[in-house]
């Protein structure tokens, strides 16, 4: 009976302990929960965060989780920079950097992994970690920072170096053409850049998309953006606190470890794994300039003042195109030959006269000779083929006729401001103009036949103005048949109609404002322009006035002033050899939402003089 009770517990806990290890055995769904949104965190490092005395060429960084260390090479920066990129490798939730030479002496270096490192399973991102570490007895905690953006349109420029130079060294203009910046960065998606760990002096701030990847601005298209004055560094107060310490006094200040500040050797010996709290008497009297923690910097390309011919190309059929540089308005654009009267040669330039267009009629000639000369610089002599090579495509397009293309002055839906004339614009020099019996010209309702005339109002024959008389009390259109107009490349109008009504008051509005210019400035270019920065009018102004637009239709609309140092009526572009920065460009505080028949009339004058 005994040994039956015992068979029966043991087959009991046979089957027992099956069944559990069964279960052990099989992975198990997780039921849910609130998604993981936190991103890694420092559990560790060797040598610890801002650690001094650093003799190693080894460091050890072991975070909460496993993580990803996304493209490295570009992500991680280090400053003062390296000869030679260390190796940076994941050991399982450690990241391992290996220094492949000798550190300098009595330096801090700092570590920034920037958008580098993110968790293995949600991506969450540690964004812009900093580790820094001093080869000396102390750590530099000052910072330096603020934001790049496009000198023209002020959009953030992202992915760009950020280098400091220190003052104290000889022919310091000089040094971002031939010489390792002495601390270096780069900005993030938003255009901002933070220089941290860095040494109590001056430094010159210095910007620059690298094309070459030498950290030199060694290439005429590079941009750069820099600014005139040196820059002392400077501490930063943290906005929020991240310690609630009791004994904690306004005698003290709280300091934030993930923004470097303050002297080193205040720090020393009182701080945690996430702040500092210092006593102000600690430190250093010099009163630190904050305007050092919002520098802008503004992004530019130099001018190339060199003359070139760019292109100089049969661009399509019956037209030829010579693009320079810069303004040419000197440059002569000519042919050594004779040309029949059919061949119809029409030389038209750009406004700015850094483009010649040459309009023939095409299959009169099948090449011709041209020179472009201008000054001493170009002398360019050649034979063109007149024969445009077409892609497949536009094989297929041509078999139908091409037509002119054709626009008018017309605002909104058909508005004509009153006392102007209603234009038609052409793709190309009109030759010939035979009006039809078929064309009709409509007051309202009523037809009147044989009545629709138009001239030519300039000396290329790109636009025609109607001289038909109309009243400013009615509704206007007309219709005019196929083959009114002849282009010089051959080409003719398809049907045309265009309804009309010139403008009542209350359709349009104006804006008032009276502008101060900066004082000393030559002259201010104020701009209006569309919400997307499209610059519609612009008044040159150089003294206090008032700035008119008129005759706007109801949208929203934005004002500029581009403060025009050199007088050439446009902004113009800065020079780093010539210590020039780009033209300032100021936006009016506000779009202004313009309304049918309500003048904005701003009573507060735009002062120039005040920094927006």
């Amino acid at each position: 009976m005994i040994r039956r009770l015992k068979y029966l517990f043991l087959s009991f806990g046979l089957v027992l302990t099956a069944l559990i290890a069964q279960r052990c055995a099989n992975a198990v769904a997780p039921t849910g929960g609130p998604k993981d949104e936190r991103p890694p965190v420092v559990v560790e490092a060797v040598p610890e965060n801002h650690s001094v005395s650093f003799v190693g060429k080894k460091i050890e960084i072991t975070f909460d989780e496993y993580i990803t260390l996304e493209n490295a090479n570009q992500n991680v920066m280090i400053s003062p920079p390296l000869s030679e990129k260390p190796d940076i490798k994941l050991k399982n939730k450690t990241v391992v950097i290996k220094f492949k030479e000798d550190l300098a002496s009595n330096t801090t270096y700092t570590i920034n992994f920037g958008a580098a490192i993110k968790d293995l399973h949600e991506g969450n991102q540690f964004k812009d970690y900093v580790y820094s570490f001093s080869t000396g007895d102390h750590i530099d905690t000052l910072c330096i920072a603020g934001k790049v953006l496009n000198a023209a349109d002020k959009k953030p420029v992202g992915d760009v170096y950020v280098s400091l130079y220190a003052a104290n060294q000889e022919n310091i203009d000089s040094l971002p053409l031939t010489t390792t910046p002495n601390y270096i960065t780069k900005t993030d998606k938003e255009g901002n850049f933070r220089l941290t760990g860095l040494a109590d002096q001056q430094y010159l701030v210095f910007a620059l998309k690298d094309a070459n990847s030498n950290l030199y601005f060694d290439l005429p298209n590079e941009e750069v953006a820099f600014l005139d004055t040196l820059v002392p560094a400077s501490y930063q107060q943290t906005s929020r606190p991240q310690v609630t310490d009791t004994t904690a006094t306004d005698s003290t200040l709280l300091i934030n470890d993930s923004i470097p500040m303050a002297s080193a050797d205040s720090l020393m010996g009182i701080h945690s794994d996430s702040s500092f709290i210092i006593p102000k008497d600690t430190i250093p009297q010099r009163v630190f300039d904050q305007k050092a923690l919002n520098l802008t910097l503004y992004m530019f390309t130099e001018e190339d003042s060199t003359q070139v011919l760019l292109e100089k190309k049969l661009t399509e059929e019956g037209l030829l195109r010579f693009v320079f540089r810069r303004p040419a308005k000197e440059a002569v654009v000519m042919t050594p030959e004779m040309l029949p009267d059919t061949f119809n040669l029409v030389s038209i330039h750009s406004a700015e006269y850094d483009t010649v267009w040459w309009y023939f009629t095409p299959n009169v000639k099948d090449s011709l000779w041209v020179q472009v000369k201008y000054d001493t610089v170009i002398n360019d002599s050649s034979r063109y083929s007149l024969k445009f090579k077409e892609s497949g495509g536009n094989r297929r397009r041509k078999r139908e006729v091409e037509k002119l293309k054709i626009t008018d002055n017309l605002l909104g839906r058909g508005g004509l401001i009153a006392g102007e004339d209603l234009i038609l614009k052409f793709s190309e020099p009109i030759i010939d103009y035979q009006m039809r019996d078929s064309a009709v010209f409509k007051r309202d309702t009523t037809k009147c036949y044989n009545q629709l005339a138009f001239e030519p109002i300039d000396e290329d024959g790109l636009k025609y103005r109607l001289t038909t008389p109309f009243a400013a009390d009615s509704s206007y259109s007309f219709e005019i048949p196929d083959s009114v107009f002849w282009g010089i490349r051959g080409r003719t109008n398809g049907p045309i109609r265009v309804d009309f009504h010139v403008l009542k008051d209350d359709e349009y509005s104006n804006i008032y404002i009276t502008v101060t210019p900066p004082e000393g400035m030559k002259q201010v270019v104020v701009q209006l322009t569309n919400e997307n920065g499209k610059v519609l009018e612009e008044n040159i102004i150089t003294t206090r006035q008032e700035v008119i637009f008129e005759h706007l239709m109801p949208a929203k609309y934005k004002l500029r002033a581009i403060l025009d140092a050199d007088g050439n009526g446009k902004w113009s572009t800065g020079n780093y050899h010539r210590h020039a920065l780009p033209e300032t460009v100021i936006d009016y505080k506000d779009p202004l939402e313009i309304k049918a028949g309500w003048d904005i009339d701003l009573e507060e004058a735009w002062d120039l003089n005040k920094k927006p």
